[in-house]
């Protein structure tokens, strides 16, 4: 018997709540392709748990489904007072090589998500507008970043503190040197 994957539980949660949130607003896997631009297989892969999709991916799913990535890979509620360990909670990734592990979301009012990010050097992640009122604020821990609007990006430092529009095009880059690591919180509005 095969060792199961370390990322199946999440692609698992993953492909429930596509299927779950498609369902919900009516849509064919035909509709969803044309609104996501993937393909009907792909999706129908995805969907029984057969893919591991990247973080491009995970936001065209996201925003056809009017939801965030967080609420596409977030666990059931935990208890009142939990510990999540190191590397632990679920880790996409971009095709530009940056990783982003959520390390929480909540079902609030104005929902906040939690990210962990590792952009390895040279890496550069080009973020798509979120819906008006978006907010996001980057934490650089290690390295150096640049983060924000795209005609402008904000350069960081360990111990620096970006705050930007998450509504307009974005962009997460690192240096040739050493790459850079992250906390990205992001507010959706109510």
């Amino acid at each position: 018997m095969a060792a199961q994957s370390p990322t199946q539980p999440m692609v698992d949660r993953l492909a429930a709540a596509v299927r779950r949130h498609r369902e919900i607003h009516n849509l064919s896997l035909g509709e969803l392709s044309r609104a996501t631009g993937l393909s009907k297989t792909n999706l129908a892969r995805l969907e029984a748990g057969g893919a591991n999709p990247s973080l491009e991916t995970l936001w065209r799913l996201a925003r056809a489904l009017g939801l965030s990535v967080g609420q596409l890979l977030e666990e059931p509620r935990p208890a009142a007072a939990t510990v999540l360990r190191r590397g632990a909670g679920p880790v996409v990734e971009s095709t530009a090589g940056m990783r982003g592990r959520l390390l929480h979301t909540d079902g609030g009012r104005h929902r906040t998500e939690l990210f962990e990010l590792d952009l390895p050097p040279d890496a550069q992640f080009r973020g798509d507008a979120h819906e008006p009122g978006t907010r996001e604020a980057v934490y650089c821990v290690a390295g150096r970043i640049r983060c924000g609007p795209l005609d402008a990006p904000l350069e960081l430092e360990p111990g620096d503190t970006a705050f930007f529009d998450g509504a307009a095009a974005h962009v997460y880059a690192a240096g040739p040197e050493g790459g850079g690591r992250a906390l990205l919180v992001m507010s959706y509005p109510a």
